[in-house]
């Protein structure tokens, strides 16, 4: 188990550590083309932004300037207790937008949970495009009512789930992520898992071994996991099973 869900320490020390590069992303020497308008819009305003694994994105309080774009690696977004206490509110992957808070100021802390490449969009201009481009207001609809669904469901799973159905539930949530493959790469730690689910790492282990025993899952490498038993997971996150 201990193979699949490294603890990474945090290093507070790499949270500064970042680097940019121009936009548009360089391949083999020349810059990536597209025909896409709206790809070519956002092209024109991104900034490519590099990060090393536990550096912040942004942090709680910052002004909120920038929407952004995971390219590469991952990202959470967090806040942490006055206790010291630590609660992850979402994890982001290769394609997904994060950072899109209409206040003056960000709510959470964003972090690289692996190196990443991140693409930030200045907000004022994101908007200007969106007057006058429907499919990037569009896009930013569907952001938003990405984030509230994804925050209602996290809401219900830490108020009414069990250490079981909540595990089982973040794994058929990545799963639906990876355009339902049943094999899942897990860049986030045992501590990330654990925080976001609002579990100790203790009942995670204890949780996963469970699965494992039962043969739900099995360990196909470090940081992945198969699904072997859909059907039997998807009861255990809807109530309709106990182990």
């Amino acid at each position: 188990m201990t193979a699949m869900l490294q603890i990474a320490p945090i290093a507070h020390e790499a949270l500064s550590t970042r680097s940019r590069v121009a936009w548009p992303v360089i391949e083999g020497g020349k810059p990536r083309e597209t025909t896409d308008p709206m790809t070519a819009a956002l092209q024109s305003i991104g900034t490519v932004m590099k990060f090393k694994r536990n550096a912040a994105v942004f942090s709680e309080g910052d002004p909120a300037r920038c929407v952004y774009k995971v390219v590469s690696g991952a990202v959470r977004t967090c806040r942490v207790l006055m206790d010291g206490r630590r609660q992850i509110a979402d994890f982001y992957l290769p394609g997904d937008f994060f950072g899109l808070d209409w206040q003056a100021e960000h709510g959470f802390t964003a972090e690289a949970i692996a190196d990443a490449v991140v693409v930030s969009y200045p907000r004022s201009q994101l908007e200007q495009i969106a007057e006058t481009k429907p499919a990037v207001q569009k896009l930013l609809m569907s952001m938003l009512c990405k984030g509230l669904s994804s925050t209602q469901n996290h809401l219900v799973m830490l108020g009414r789930q069990t250490a079981q159905e909540r595990l089982a539930w973040f794994l058929l949530g990545l799963m639906a992520r990876s355009d339902d493959n049943t094999n899942l790469d897990l860049p986030m730690s045992r501590l990330d898992i654990a925080d976001y689910l609002g579990l100790t790492i203790e009942t995670v282990s204890r949780c996963v071994s469970e699965f494992k025993r039962k043969h739900f899952i099995s360990v196909a490498g470090t940081h992945q996991v198969t699904l072997r038993n859909l059907d039997a997971l998807e009861a255990l996150a809807s109530g309709e099973a106990e182990i």
